[in-house]
């Protein structure tokens, strides 16, 4: 079967035959289900983004506004003085061979972004939950500026598809979608949408799309996989405490390496978990 391969940018490739991407998750909104993940100080931020490159973070995911459907929700306004300051700082502290991925639905937010990569000359890809069906301005954006693009197959909101079946059907979609205005599908980096997005999202839904993982390989373009600290976990192992399900966090992150996964967004940047992508990507090239 032909393998899976995109250049996203000069200085990094994706793909069967290529290291598993770790992408460290940097978050800026109070909001988020795990406050280990937040960094609202600037001080901290640059630690942590410093820290994470130091372990081998290719990919910085910087979001502004929760997107977990009980969250308190924010205006644009909000989201670009949350991310504004965290940009420019993280452009200015990283090197230029790692990304920075803007988590964000909107186009006002991706623009001001990539005004200030553009002034520190840093590359930046948006991942967008919605799949470019909050705002359409910025699917617009995107095809303008051959912008690379990560996004969480949905149907109508964030997180709706429950099985693989469905979310290879709707990521068809878009795939034909932006190639009909002129994109370049090698700049798409699908998202299953692990998590309890909608309520009748349950824990096992999200453990059989795990579990099928190598089937989202027939649409030919790069899988990320964010699964760190989901409810899933807590839920299968009974432990309500996102601070507490590194372990389960792990063993789920191990499984999605070797069924296919190429990027792997996390909250942990560390040893530990590099050991573990190593040992699963190995294992899965093996066969």
């Amino acid at each position: 079967m032909e393998k899976i391969h995109v250049k996203l940018y000069d200085f990094l490739d994706i793909g069967d035959a290529f290291p598993t991407i770790i992408m460290g998750v940097l978050n800026l909104s109070p909001e988020s289900f795990y406050k280990g993940s937040v960094y609202d100080d600037l001080i901290l931020l640059e630690k942590t983004a410093l820290q994470m490159v130091h372990n081998g973070a290719k990919m910085l995911d910087l979001g502004a506004r929760s997107t977990a459907p009980w969250s308190k929700k924010i205006s644009i306004k909000e989201e670009l003085e949350r991310i504004i300051p965290s940009m420019e700082l993280t452009c200015k502290i990283i090197p230029n061979d790692v990304i920075i991925s803007v988590d964000t639905q909107y186009r006002e937010i991706a623009q001001q972004s990539l005004d200030i990569a553009l002034k520190y000359k840093k590359k930046i890809i948006i991942n967008d939950v919605s799949c470019l069906k909050t705002d359409p301005e910025l699917l617009d954006f995107i095809v303008e500026n051959e912008i690379p693009v990560i996004l969480m197959t949905s149907k109508s909101v964030p997180g709706d598809l429950l099985t693989i079946e469905e979310i290879i059907k709707e990521s068809k979609k878009t795939i034909e979608l932006l190639s009909s205005k002129g994109y370049d599908n090698n700049k798409i980096i699908l998202d299953p949408g692990i998590g309890h997005w909608i309520e009748e999202k349950t824990h096992e839904y999200d453990m059989k799309i795990i579990g099928n993982l190598e089937k989202l390989h027939s649409l030919k373009q790069p899988i990320l996989v964010a699964i760190s600290r989901k409810s899933f976990i807590g839920t299968t192992l009974n432990i309500p405490e996102p601070e507490k399900r590194l372990n389960g966090t792990l063993s789920a992150t191990a499984i999605a390496v070797f069924k296919g996964a190429h990027i792997i967004r996390t909250h942990d940047v560390n040893n530990q978990l590099s050991e573990i992508v190593k040992m699963a990507e190995s294992i899965r090239r093996s066969i």
